[in-house]
């Protein structure tokens, strides 16, 4: 079995803390005991922890979102293949939301390093979501509208699974999104 880095060790728990948490709520102390490391682990790799937060958001949001997404530019269908990513919610933590967009809306305003880092997450997402377009009957500039109003629906499926504390709001929203896309 391959060890972890104490690097990946700190990422990780600030990953996971952040996401339970909020960055707001979460201190470096927090961050080093749930990696069970002592300061100088994280200050010899890290200046402190808005750096950190911008290791989770390149190294974990946007490479988990890469390694979901990794194939829909390869697949025949699309559109399906990106239905079948959202509704196969066994990966999905409605409890906590979307790693994403809690941070986009914690720290966004707080931090321009972190909203560029944040944005950037953001647009990948819209990315994805546009090539699912492709076969679309569409010009590429309404696919990207569309693209963002789905990616905006989805975020805010999720929200309502949060709210209710139960994935059942999530699915049907989803469902009735693709029920309107396979029409279009």
């Amino acid at each position: 079995m391959k060890k972890i880095s104490t690097r990946d060790k700190i990422v990780n728990s600030a990953h996971k803390l952040f996401y339970e948490r909020g960055y707001n709520a979460t201190s470096i102390d927090d961050i080093l005991k749930d990696a069970g490391l002592n300061k100088g682990s994280l200050y010899h790799l890290f200046k402190g922890k808005k750096e950190v937060l911008l290791a989770v958001i390149e190294e974990r949001i946007a490479y988990n979102l890469k390694q979901k997404y990794k194939e829909i530019d390869t697949v025949e269908n699309p559109l399906q293949y990106l239905q079948h990513k959202l509704l196969s919610t066994d990966s999905f933590d409605f409890k906590h939301g979307c790693a994403l967009n809690n941070l986009v809306q914690e720290m966004s305003p707080v931090d321009a390093d972190v909203a560029k880092a944040l944005l950037k997450v953001y647009n990948d997402l819209e990315h994805y979501y546009f090539i699912a377009l492709r076969e679309a009957s569409m010009s590429d500039e309404e696919k990207k509208a569309l693209a963002k109003m789905m990616v905006a629906t989805v975020e805010g499926a999720i929200m309502a699974a949060k709210a209710a504390q139960d994935k059942a709001p999530f699915i049907q929203i989803v469902e009735q999104l693709f029920k309107f896309l396979l029409k279009v």
